[in-house]
């Protein structure tokens, strides 16, 4: 059992950096949207049923 601490670290390893790339795609994503829906309001954008 002793032989299988590098799989085990190199495992927990890949999660780690998986979660923090999948993290920050989030986050960046988020902020991306938020900035679009902001210069979208900004723009006087109207209610899709507005003015029907």
């Amino acid at each position: 059992m002793s032989g299988h601490w590098f799989y085990i670290a190199a495992a927990y390893g890949v999660t780690a950096v998986t979660l923090g790339v999948v993290t920050l795609r989030i986050i960046l994503d988020y902020r991306r949207l938020r900035s679009a829906l902001a210069r979208f309001g900004a723009a006087g954008a109207r209610d899709e049923g507005e003015g029907a």
